[in-house]
């Protein structure tokens, strides 16, 4: 398998009535394949930001490999599109907010290992922590530009919402890799 084989595997999902069941269906296929999947997309390094994760980019369509190192947490975030996570290697915990009224709450957690996958809506909004010892690695599939979509993140503590800055979310993840957990939100769980 080479890269080019996932970016035909998935492209057609971008242009499909159903992107997102289509992209789906497609990684249920590469789940028994993870292997040669992190083989194809060993030269990627998976960190420093979506623009150096990124292997395939259009309009409809963004996917990348994403490494987060142990012990490593994102601020709450959206992606302003679909996504779908395919774990290849690692352990990572999401947690999943929605926003009412202007708030972030915590709706779900889910702990994701090699072969699962995650499926979000362009509303929701979570946090990745990578679990373990070590890095948690995985295929990332976005309904359109990533790069350019409009995006969204909160702070960590205050949970106040920013525009998407790579240098400003940077700042953010140092702040929740640090913190105990990640935040439950500005409304109480039911």
């Amino acid at each position: 398998m080479k890269p080019h084989d996932l970016v035909a595997h998935l492209a057609a999902a971008g242009s499909s009535g159903e992107p997102m069941a289509t992209a789906r269906a497609a990684l249920e296929e590469l789940k028994g394949q993870i292997a040669e999947v992190d083989e194809a997309l060993r030269y990627i390094s998976g960190v420093g930001g979506n623009a150096r994760q990124i292997f395939y980019r259009s309009a409809d369509l963004s996917l990348l490999k994403v490494c987060f190192p142990a012990g490593r947490r994102t601020p709450p975030h959206d992606h302003g599109t679909w996504a779908l996570i395919l774990p290849m290697s690692g352990e990572e915990k999401n947690t999943l907010y929605c926003v009412e009224g202007g708030k972030l709450r915590k709706a779900s957690e889910i702990t994701l290992k090699a072969g699962s996958i995650l499926g979000m809506r362009a509303d929701t909004v979570h946090v990745v922590e990578s679990m373990g010892h070590a890095p948690s690695i995985g295929l990332h599939v976005y309904g359109g530009d990533v790069l350019e979509l409009p995006r969204r993140m909160w702070h960590p503590e205050t949970l106040e919402e920013h525009r998407l800055d790579w240098t400003l979310y940077e700042e953010f993840a140092r702040i929740a890799s640090g913190a105990s957990a990640a935040p439950t939100g500005g409304c109480d769980l039911p």
